[in-house]
């Protein structure tokens, strides 16, 4: 038996295994990016606009325009910093997973929740009653799908990482943290 032709083949196999679970997060990524930017065109060609205050330097009534252009980077960006903060955090506490799984489950736990229970909630709001209603619901499905990421992030560094409950809160909030401090500035 040749050990190096074994050794090989664990090591093109565990390659595999790494991409597949990067295209899968980035795949994640551009669907929760992908919808988002839809409804924010959509808002944008309303002729809605972001309601208080806004810490980017875009103007106000072209807000949702702009932000349909940049949300999807805006996301990739968040997904690999909450990957990337969690996995190193995880490793640092035990965790025996990769950066790839980490970012794989890191991008389904921010996009499910956001996709269930904040961006069709809001599509409904919209079309049952406009703008005001869709404003007024809003800290409703915030909150819902805040708590849904949480728990679902935990989960997914638990699972990424072989990690007790208590250490995965712990990686995964620095990770959430680390993709809100990102987020915020651009994302309304």
């Amino acid at each position: 038996m040749d050990v190096r032709g074994l050794a090989l083949s664990a090591r093109s196999r565990g390659t595999r295994e790494r991409a597949e679970a990067r295209k899968r997060g980035l795949a994640w990524v551009a669907l929760h990016g992908g919808l988002s930017a839809f409804f924010l065109a959509w808002l944008a060609l309303e002729g809605e606009a972001p309601s208080g205050p806004l810490i980017a330097p875009i103007p106000r009534e072209s807000y949702y325009a702009w932000e349909a252009v940049f949300v999807v980077p805006v996301r990739v960006a968040m997904a690999l910093a909450f990957a990337g903060s969690a996995h190193a955090i995880a490793r640092k506490l035990g965790g025996s997973g990769t950066f790839e799984d980490t970012f794989d489950r890191g991008a389904r736990a921010l996009a499910l929740p956001f996709l269930s229970l904040w961006l069709l909630p809001d599509v409904a709001l919209y079309l049952t009653g406009g703008f005001e209603r869709l404003t007024e619901g809003v800290r409703f499905t915030a909150a819902a799908s805040s708590l849904g990421t949480l728990v679902l992030a935990v989960l997914a560094v638990r699972r990424a990482h072989a990690l007790s409950t208590g250490r995965a809160i712990v990686a995964a909030l620095v990770g959430l943290v680390a993709q809100a401090v990102l987020g915020a500035p651009w994302l309304r």
